[in-house]
C-alpha cells in the first residue's frame, strides 16, 4: 500500500475480520450525461456568427464567408 496518505484509514485499526477495500479515484475520468431536456440546443448559423463577432469583432465579409449568412444579415451582426 506504501506510505498513508491523509483521509485513508489507518490498517491498526481496522478491527480483525473486517473486509477493507481502498479504490484509488486519482486517475479516473467521469462524465456524467445531461437529460436530453438539459442539452443546449444547436445554434443557428446566424446565432454562431453573433456570437463569434462578439469575441473576435469579425468584419461582415469575412462573417458572410465563414458562416453562410447573407451579407444584409452579417451587416446586422456588425
Amino acid at each position: 500500500m506504501g506510505a498513508l496518505q491523509p483521509g485513508l484509514p489507518n490498517p491498526a485499526v481496522v478491527p480483525e475480520n473486517w473486509h477493507l477495500l481502498i479504490v484509488d479515484l486519482k486517475d479516473c475520468f467521469f462524465t456524467l450525461p445531461l437529460h436530453p431536456n438539459d442539452m443546449p440546443l444547436p445554434l443557428s448559423e446566424f446565432a454562431k456568427a453573433q456570437e463569434v463577432h462578439s469575441t473576435f469583432h469579425q468584419n461582415a465579409r469575412g462573417l458572410h464567408r465563414q458562416f453562410d449568412v447573407t451579407m444584409e444579415e452579417a451587416k446586422r451582426i456588425i
